[in-house]
């Protein structure tokens, strides 16, 4: 059973890193005075399977696909560090709700995608005034271009608000349909791989009895 389960992870893993590859070079991105930054919706699948794969595990996929897009100048390394640590800081969240109940519940869900949201709004607003103070080296210019790009940070939390409770609930029924899937198979194995037990020691004690 450990063995599908894990390979059913291993798939749907590869599955949502190529969904995320495919997605990333989308026009999802805020415009800076010097091009372009990516908007880290990117991450947005990799916090949505949290529940499924747990915190390390979803981190490294998003990892692995902004490195990808890294490599094919569709991402930078100020989006691989804030779309890391949105993961990570989600998966703490999502951690912090199931030691409250094991199966998370839709309004559990909800706290993690409206936490999730201000997660990533406070990191992107962070990264743009990294920015800010990289392009222009003075704390107003830095304000100001954290402030133009608020409404990028803010429709960024508000998707990831929106879109991580509906498409993390669908990800932990798919989860749940293939454990119980899995589970029956190998009860149906069980039951018909099992030994009978045939008690020898009444056939014994009347064949003695015969004898006598």
């Amino acid at each position: 059973m450990m063995k599908k389960i894990r390979l059913f992870h291993i798939v749907t893993w590869f599955v949502v890193l190529l969904v995320i590859c495919l997605l990333s070079p989308l026009d999802l991105h805020g415009v800076l005075p010097s091009g372009t930054i990516i908007a880290p919706l990117t991450a947005l699948l990799a916090v949505t399977v949290i529940p499924v794969f747990g915190m390390l595990n979803s981190a490294l996929l998003v990892i692995v696909s902004q490195l990808i897009l890294l490599v094919f100048s569709q991402s930078d390394w100020l989006t691989v560090v804030v779309t890391a640590l949105t993961t990570l800081f989600s998966g703490w969240l999502v951690r912090w709700q199931q030691a409250r109940s094991q199966e998370l519940r839709h309004q559990q869900m909800i706290t993690i995608g409206v936490g999730s949201g201000l997660i990533i709004l406070v990191l992107l607003e962070i990264a743009y005034l990294i920015v800010g103070w990289r392009l222009t080296g003075s704390s107003n210019g830095m304000f100001e271009i954290a402030r133009l790009a608020l409404p990028t940070s803010l429709l960024t939390g508000l998707c990831y608000a929106l879109l991580v409770p509906p498409i993390s609930i669908l990800m932990l029924y798919i989860n749940k349909k293939w454990l119980s899937k899995v589970g029956n198979q190998d009860d149906r194995h069980s039951s018909s791989s099992d030994s009978v037990i045939i008690n020898m020691n009444k056939h014994q004690q009347k064949d003695h009895d015969d004898q006598k």
